[in-house]
């Protein structure tokens, strides 16, 4: 996959309702031993299954409908890809900006930075 596309899935990965089809989702952006550095204080999650579990609980409170976009095509070099997004919740709109690092064409960790 494309850094586009990684953060594409990743993003559709998030939104969607279904745990098996979230799993399936990062089986196809991310490397097994993903590394997950969220924005605040969570711990960082390790692996695929445990990321979509972690995914799973956080996401459960979310309103329906929540979308996820890129703001501009992601910025790559050496490896890493730098990609603005947007959560689209019914009453606002979330800005972060997440650094991942490729590895055989899939995501390896990803670093997020959430805007205030």
């Amino acid at each position: 996959m494309n850094p586009a596309d990684l953060f594409t899935t990743w993003g559709a990965a998030w939104v969607t309702r279904d745990p098996a089809e979230r799993l399936r989702r990062f089986e196809q952006c991310c490397t097994e031993n993903i590394e997950f550095v969220p924005p605040d204080e969570r711990p960082v999650i390790r692996g695929r299954a445990a990321l979509a579990r972690h995914v799973t609980e956080y996401t459960a409170a979310w309103p329906p409908g929540v979308g996820f976009e890129l703001a501009r095509p992601p910025d790559t070099h050496h490896g890493y890809s730098r990609g603005i997004v947007r959560w689209l919740f019914p009453a606002t709109i979330a800005v972060g900006c997440d650094i991942i690092r490729i590895d055989g064409g899939r995501i390896a960790s990803m670093l997020v930075f959430a805007e205030p």
